[in-house]
């Protein structure tokens, strides 16, 4: 392989024809001898790497300049969960072929980013957009992994205004505001919202004699906590012995912590009972 094709794949994983013309027929036989693979039109990755990665950096190399992963292909870039045999391009001429979906919803340059030979939507950006159609959880996801915060939800939320989907889009992101890290912290916060429990924050930074925790829900001045036992914690012996240690610095220094896991999420009165009467009997409320 010539060192300059070389060169190129190893800064940007693609190569193609329209940048570097003169290699035209170096990247011609390099193909036909097997090193090299042609997934689109004028595009070029190596032959062996059948990543995801490689066939995302051939479609936004395909679709420069104006080409942008949005939606689920650009947040699959953090949640791999979401990764499927299908890209979702924004580009405002190109058609659809075999395993890209082209949208005419372009995405504002604010919101665009450009990494490891890709050009894709910010996670707020992203996130926002699939709030539409999956209650929240990417827009969770983005929360925890400290990709986005409110401020860039709302930005993000206010530049699709008129989009299929907004009114949707709008109470999802209000209800993300409070900071969950987790769906079913999310789910945790609309039922304390929706019994007019107050006065609580999610995910703030607490330090206790050197020990930093966040508490899932905090009651700051009833010095209550409630934490979330998601399933996972249940299978992982060292995140099980953490949330244990977190609890008992919680406790020493005064804290009451209430526990909840995924079973009473269905269950909203005893969530409600159980936090009143901690509250009740923290003098919260009467």
């Amino acid at each position: 392989m010539k060192p300059t094709i070389a060169c190129i794949l190893a800064d940007h994983g693609v190569v193609t024809s329209t940048e570097h013309p003169r290699l035209c027929s170096a990247m011609a036989r390099l193909k036909r001898a097997g090193v090299l693979d042609n997934p689109l039109p004028g595009t070029f990755v190596l032959a062996a790497d059948v990543s995801e990665r490689a066939w995302l950096r051939a479609v936004c190399a395909w679709s420069a300049p104006l080409g942008v992963l949005h939606t689920t292909t650009a947040a699959s870039l953090w949640l791999p969960s979401l990764a499927g045999q299908t890209a979702v391009l924004s580009h405002p001429t190109l058609k659809s072929r075999r395993r890209i979906k082209v949208t005419r919803r372009g995405v504002p340059g604010d919101f665009v980013r450009m990494a490891d030979g890709l050009r894709f939507a910010t996670p707020a950006y992203a996130a926002v957009e699939l709030a539409a159609t999956d209650d929240g959880r990417a827009v969770c996801e983005a929360l925890r992994r400290r990709l986005a915060n409110p401020a860039e939800l709302r930005e993000a939320l206010q530049a699709m205004n008129g989009s299929v989907g907004q009114a949707v889009r709008r109470c999802v992101v209000e209800a993300c505001l409070t900071n969950p890290w987790s769906y079913a912290e999310l789910r945790l916060h609309r039922i304390l919202r929706e019994a007019g429990i107050t006065g609580w924050v999610a995910n703030r930074r607490l330090r206790l004699s050197g020990v930093v925790v966040h508490p899932d829900v905090l009651f700051p001045g009833a010095r209550v906590v409630i934490e979330f036992d998601g399933r996972a914690v249940h299978d992982d012996p060292a995140q099980f012995l953490k949330d244990r240690e977190r609890q008992n610095v919680l406790v020493a220094h005064g804290y009451v912590v209430l526990r909840f896991g995924w079973e009473h999420l269905d269950q909203p009165e005893y969530i409600v009972s159980m936090v009143r009467h901690a509250l009740r009997t923290a003098g919260r409320i009467k």
